[in-house]
This record gives C-alpha cells, sequence and structure tokens, in this order.
C-alpha cells in the first residue's frame, strides 16, 4: 500500500533572501574560520590561503552544477531526489546515503569544535563531548519551530557572525606585522621553529578541507518546496550563498595571516587563529569573539537540522525506508508544519556522534564523503540536459564548469584515499553494500506493484 503524499506536501513560505539566510548560517562562515581553518594552517601554514583559493574555485563550478540541476528538479530531498530522478533508484539510494552519514558528521564536527570556545569565553571547563551533544539537541529543538521563525532567527545570527568576521578582518589588516607577498609566497614553520616554503602538495591536500569549510550553500535545494516561486530563484539563492560565504571567510582568514605576530609561533599552536587574536586584541575581546563563535555553530546546527530535517522528511514521503519507518518520518506538526519526527531522528545520532567524535578524523572521513557527492552532482549536471527536463536556469559555459568539477574532485579524492585508514574503506563498502540491499528491496517493492496493477487491470 503506498503512502499518499498530498498532505505532507509544504506550504511555500520562503523568498530567496530566506533561502540565502537558512543556508549561509548553515555554512557557518565563523566556525568555519575557527574550527576548520587551523586544520589548514597547522598543514600547510600561510599556504592556507592559496588552498582556500583553490577551493573558492572549485566550488564556485560546483554550485553551478547545483544551480542548475536544483532549478530544473525541486525537491525536499535534494541532490538524491535529483539523482534518482536521472539515473535511477540504485544510484538515488548510494547518493542519498553518502548524504545522510555525512549529514550526521557535519554538526558533531562544529560542536565538538566550538567548546573550547565555549569555555574561553566563560571562564569554564565543559567536557566537549557531553557539551557538544548538548549544543546539538539544544539547536534540533529550536529548529522545530515554524521554518519562517527559524529564518528570522539564523539570519540575526549570521549579521552577528559576520559582523565578528569584519571585526577580525579589521584587527589583522591594521595591525600588518607580516608581508602581504606571504599570502602568495607562503611557508611553514619545520620541526626547528625556522620558516620554509610549502610544498605546493601540502597546499593541494589541504583543498578538500577547505572545500568542507566552504560547503553547504547546495543545501538551499532542500528548501525547494518551501519556497514562494521555484526554478531560477532556487538557483539565484545557491549562488549568492557561496558568494557571501566565500567572501566572509577568504578575508579574515587573510587578515589573520597578515596580522600573525609570528608565523612561526602561529604553527606551533594547537589554536592558532585563537593565538593570533589574543595577541592582537587581548584577553578581554578575545572572549568576546569566542562567545561569538560559539552563537555562530549554534546558529550553523540550527540550520543545519533545518535543512537536512526535510531530507530525511523526503526519503520518508518517497518510500526510501520500510512501511512502518516512511509513515512516521513524514509527520509533521500541525502549529508549526514542521517535520518533527525526522528533525527527531536527524538530531539524536549526530548529538551521539558528538558524544563520541574526534574533530580531525571526522573531518577527514566527511570532507571524503563530500567530494562523492560533488562528483555525482557532476556526471549529473553532464547528462540533465539531455533527459528532457525543463531547465529554468543554465549554467554559462556548460559544460565547463561540470567538467571543472568532476576532474579536481576525482584527482582531491584520490590524494586523500592514498593516505586513508582501513576504517575509512570499510565505511564507505559498507555504504555501498546497504544501498545495494535497499535496491533490491525497492525493486521487489515496484515488482509487486506492477503485479498488483496487472490483476487490477484483468479483474
Amino acid at each position: 500500500m503506498n503512502i499518499k503524499t498530498e498532505p505532507t506536501k509544504k506550504e511555500g513560505r520562503l523568498t530567496i533572501f530566506d533561502v540565502v539566510m537558512i543556508t549561509a548560517s548553515g555554512v557557518t562562515p565563523a566556525s568555519s574560520i575557527f574550527v576548520i581553518a587551523p586544520l589548514t594552517i597547522a598543514s600547510a601554514g600561510s599556504g592556507s590561503f592559496i588552498s582556500f583559493l583553490i577551493a573558492a574555485f572549485i566550488a564556485t563550478n560546483i554550485a553551478l552544477c547545483y544551480a542548475e540541476l536544483g532549478a530544473a528538479h525541486p525537491s525536499a530531498g535534494g541532490e538524491y531526489s535529483i539523482i534518482k530522478r536521472l539515473f535511477g533508484t540504485l544510484f538515488g539510494l548510494q547518493t542519498y546515503l553518502f548524504i545522510l552519514v555525512c549529514a550526521f558528521f557535519i554538526p558533531a564536527v562544529l560542536a565538538s569544535g566550538a567548546i573550547p570556545y565555549l569555555n574561553t569565553a566563560l571562564g569554564t571547563n565543559f567536557d566537549s563531548a557531553t557539551a557538544g551533544m548538548w549544543t546539538v539537541l539544544i539547536g534540533g529543538a529550536i529548529a522545530l519551530l515554524n521554518i519562517k521563525t527559524n529564518a528570522i532567527l539564523t539570519g540575526v545570527f549570521l549579521f552577528l557572525e559576520i559582523a565578528i568576521l569584519v571585526l577580525i578582518a579589521w584587527l589583522g589588516f591594521s595591525n600588518p606585522n607580516q608581508p602581504v607577498d606571504i599570502l602568495i609566497s607562503p611557508v611553514i614553520a619545520n620541526s626547528t621553529g625556522l620558516l620554509e616554503p610549502v610544498s605546493t602538495g601540502l597546499i593541494i591536500a589541504m583543498v578538500g578541507t577547505a572545500l568542507f569549510s566552504y560547503n553547504g550553500y547546495g543545501a538551499a535545494v532542500y528548501m525547494a518546496e518551501d519556497m514562494q516561486k521555484q526554478g531560477k530563484p532556487m538557483a539565484i539563492a545557491i549562488l549568492l550563498t557561496l558568494f557571501i560565504v566565500v567572501i566572509v571567510e577568504i578575508v579574515p582568514l587573510a587578515a589573520l595571516i597578515i596580522g600573525a605576530p609570528s608565523l612561526a609561533d602561529m604553527s606551533k599552536q594547537a589554536d592558532p587563529i585563537g593565538y593570533i587574536i589574543t595577541q592582537l586584541s587581548g584577553p578581554t575581546l578575545a572572549k568576546v569573539v569566542c562567545a561569538a563563535i560559539y552563537l555562530s555553530v549554534f546558529n550553523a546546527i540550527i540550520a543545519i537540522v533545518v535543512q537536512f530535517s526535510r531530507m530525511i522528511f523526503s526519503s520518508g514521503r518517497d518510500e526510501f525506508w520500510f512501511l512502518s519507518i516512511n509513515k512516521y518520518l513524514v509527520k509533521t506538526d500541525k502549529r508549526f508544519n514542521t517535520p518533527w519526527v525526522a528533525t527527531i531522528a536527524y538530531c539524536i545520532p549526530s548529538a551521539l556522534l558528538a558524544l563520541y567524535s574526534n574533530l580531525a578524523e571526522l573531518t577527514s572521513f566527511t570532507v571524503i564523503l563530500l567530494l562523492f557527492v560533488y562528483i555525482i552532482m557532476a556526471i549529473a549536471a553532464l547528462f540533465s540536459r539531455k533527459k528532457g527536463a525543463h531547465h529554468p536556469y543554465l549554467m554559462p559555459l556548460w559544460p565547463i564548469p561540470a567538467i571543472i568539477t568532476l576532474v579536481s574532485c576525482l584527482y582531491v579524492l584520490w590524494t586523500l584515499l592514498a593516505t586513508s585508514t582501513i576504517k575509512d574503506f570499510i565505511v564507505i563498502i559498507t555504504i555501498l553494500i546497504l544501498g545495494l540491499a535497499l535496491n533490491i528491496k525497492h525493486r521487489k517493492k515496484d515488482k509487486a506493484a506492477v503485479i498488483q496493477s496487472t490483476k487490477g487491470k484483468s479483474s
């Protein structure tokens, strides 16, 4: 028996501005700079700026793929719905599973990485795992509110986040301790503390992490059914989100590197950016900035839950799982019209991951999963126009952006897999096997539906 989906269709309430606010908040530029960027600085020194530049170029091409596909195939299911329509159930299922596993990790990574800043701001000593878990759970509870309310709330937090990043940029550029050419002639401290040139290999290796820092602009596709108008407005929302994210991340990063009193000391710090801020502003302002960083992460978790809970909602509506699960995932709150079961189903596993997470390992594995998704979307962008669907938005210079995305992501993925652990490969293989198993289930269901239809016609 098929689930009737008509009652679960949501009323479109969001404008382009609303979608950009929610999506950009989900990217959380401040936490990307303070949680993710330190990983690139530790590995590539001032070469992290070049890594972010290369990642911005690749992300622009990825965003063009998302913009065209999101406008042509609007669905709360996002990428997996697009891939299912273009290439069939098996590829749609595999895409969904890659995104789902990745989605569970992202709030856990952000929350765990933000707790040290909360401790600095309050002078406390909260355990990162426990406090990270509660951060995810409380953010998820707020995400149960009306989506319009969440758009306003996350928008307010986003402006605060951008204001803090502007302050940081001002601190760095107004107190230059390094020459500007340090950005294009990168150096890093060696084991003896002396500065030496950064190799191209190290810079390229950090491109994947920089892509993760920008990641989230494509999540606007999950808001498609909540938008007042579909089609081209979705493309505009995706591209505008990426533009905002790149500017508010790469400018403060450059300012911090130029403002660093000592690149050697910066490279040796466990928290290189916190070190720079303390040196440039003093402990009081550093506490204020740390408080803002934590709030920006909290804001991001709200936005991320809003986005991915709708993806889980869509999977239930599309009968992705077994019937007993599907019928609960499509339940929506009568007052706020939010998918409350799907929201809870997303938050609890993510909170548990925060409780048992390792920031560096989770970040590395999340990047691998993201690259798989980007590669799939690039292939979809190459073939979508041939499938006959109406395309309200056409990317410029097609198919060049899709080819650039495909080639660059394959190369970065190859460099990461070359240094991955056996555990990473086991998880990836498990995802593939689960996708095949789910595909067998769906084939049986489709076959049964055809038989039932044939019986009905004959009778």
